[in-house]
């Protein structure tokens, strides 16, 4: 990756890499990369540590933590800019005017698994492909619906959302 002159970045391209530095730390098996399979990985850490919504405390630096990363895995993989005036959005990929994904973030500790953030950015990567500017598979499999997603999560026992994501991406 190329390396970005910090008076450049944005606050929330900096919070997110300070983000990832602390997770490096804290929690080095979750491995932090800005790729779409971190994304599944910290979903697990996530729902191993924080689920069910609302029966832990998070704190505020946290969620502001997860959704500029969330931001960055987006920005990287699939386009947009933070916005230039500050404000906590995406802006320009494609057709989508403005994402937000710090209150996605908020979202997923507020309602659980049915907030993903891999969904989110499954989502966002679909709605980019419907526009023509990214391919329909991830790792030569067709996306899944939101609906395929949330069915099979319903039907394991087993970790559930995470475990559908696992056979997905190949992962044991």
């Amino acid at each position: 990756m190329a390396s970005v002159n910090p008076e450049q970045q944005s606050s929330f391209q900096q919070e997110a890499g300070a983000f990832l530095s602390t997770m490096d730390e804290m929690a080095p098996q979750v491995r932090l990369d800005y790729t779409v399979e971190s994304l599944q990985r910290l979903e697990q850490f996530v729902s191993e540590h924080f689920d069910p919504p609302g029966s832990k405390f998070v704190a505020e630096t946290l969620l502001q933590g997860i959704g500029c990363y969330l931001g960055e895995v987006i920005i990287r993989n699939l386009g947009g800019h933070w916005n230039p005036d500050g404000k906590p959005e995406i802006n320009n990929i494609g057709p989508i005017e403005a994402i937000y994904p710090i209150e996605k973030a908020k979202l997923r500790f507020e309602k659980g698994k049915t907030e993903s953030l891999a969904w989110a950015y499954h989502s966002i990567q679909k709605q980019a492909y419907e526009a023509g500017m990214t391919e329909p598979q991830v790792h030569g499999h067709p996306q899944p619906t939101r609906q395929q997603i949330l069915l099979e999560a319903d039907q394991s026992g087993e970790g559930g959302f995470m475990a559908f994501f696992k056979g997905l991406f190949g992962s044991k």
